[in-house]
């Protein structure tokens, strides 16, 4: 048999898939599967014994050219998981003589598909998801199992951990909105430490810069004052970045201190801090902000400064909503002429 898989989500979406992969290769020993994926998550599959091909595949590349090259493998079956359109694009045209996806194909595949397969469990793990529809559509019946992780990459970087509880924590997403601020993440670490027993935290990381700083911020060290504030600002623009907004509103006490960091200053900016609990969406809409000043042809210190003032005012302005940490008013308005800081 002739399998090919495609899943686009990246290193999660490539690993998750390894659990219904190994299974297929249990059932089927001979199976010669090729598994076409992102760009830099092929590396984290090499030594699978579970795939005999792995094509790292992005974007940019042609895709004429990749369709042709999978059509002259004669497939026997292909599958796309995770709902990537380009993914289902490729199953579609393999030329497979069965073609599945996991969930809805766009309207103009449909023809191209045989199969589309829709989940039966709640809300499962990616890696049970996968296995759900490689199962369904090979026709087996089997336990979710362990996904695969090589064992020879993991010694290299001294992670064979063979003892004790450890968790493994992935900071970066290709997708923003799936990006947690990094001391929301220190305190998933200390919750797992704390109460699930869990002896050691890995922090991982994928091949893009954005990821491997968060990475590095999350190891450091905690940020517990403004001198750690100016240690983690120093790390992170040595690895790369160009400027460092911190916000300070975790720290604790009744002044809100941010740090703005350049290669050539940093700046201090201190508010008195607004006593609520309707703070969901601080950070984002900070950036958001930024980013909006900086479109505008603000310097970056003039947006953060603007972006600042109508964080605060957003904050003093929330409408209450909600039994928890309820929104911001995003609804206030500043001059855009007034780059001060706001004496909210």
């Amino acid at each position: 048999m002739r399998l090919l898989v495609v899943k686009f989500t990246g290193l999660r979406g490539a690993l998750a898939a390894t659990a219904g992969l190994r299974t297929i290769r249990e059932r089927h020993p001979s199976a010669q599967i090729t598994f076409v994926t992102s760009p830099g998550s092929e590396v984290a599959l090499e030594g699978c014994p579970a795939i005999v091909e792995t094509i790292g595949f992005g974007e940019e590349g042609s895709v004429l050219a990749l369709v042709s090259r999978l059509r002259r493998q004669r497939f026997d079956i292909a599958i796309a998981l995770g709902g990537h359109s380009l993914a289902n694009r490729l199953v579609a045209l393999s030329g497979a003589a069965v073609r599945a996806c996991g969930g809805h194909a766009p309207f103009y595949l449909r023809p191209l598909m045989h199969q589309q397969v829709f989940g039966s469990v709640v809300d499962p793990h990616e890696a049970a998801r996968d296995h759900e529809v490689m199962s369904r559509v090979l026709g087996f019946h089997a336990e979710t199992p362990a996904m695969w992780f090589a064992p020879s990459r993991m010694q290299e970087h001294g992670m064979m951990l063979e003892e004790g509880r450890f968790a493994v924590i992935h900071p970066g997403a290709t997708r923003p909105e799936r990006i947690l601020e990094i001391d929301k993440w220190a305190a998933v670490a200390r919750e797992l430490i704390a109460s699930h027993a869990v002896e050691r935290i890995v922090i991982s990381a994928g091949p893009g810069g954005a990821e491997r700083i968060m990475a590095e911020a999350l190891c450091g060290f905690a940020i517990a004052d403004v001198g750690a504030m100016h240690q983690a600002a120093k790390a992170l623009l040595a690895l790369g970045a160009k400027a460092v907004l911190l916000k300070g509103g975790h720290l604790p006490g009744d002044e809100v201190v941010d740090l703005l960091a350049t290669g050539t200053r940093m700046e201090i900016f201190r508010d008195r801090r607004i006593q609520t609990r309707h703070t969901h969406g601080t950070g984002c809409t900070l950036a958001s902000a930024v980013a909006a000043g900086l479109a505008q042809g603000l310097s970056l210190r003039d947006s953060v400064i603007r972006a600042r003032t109508y964080v605060r005012a957003a904050i003093a302005g929330a409408p209450g909503y909600g039994a928890g940490h309820g929104p911001l008013d995003h609804g206030v308005t500043c001059d855009p002429g007034v780059l001060r800081e706001n004496k909210l």
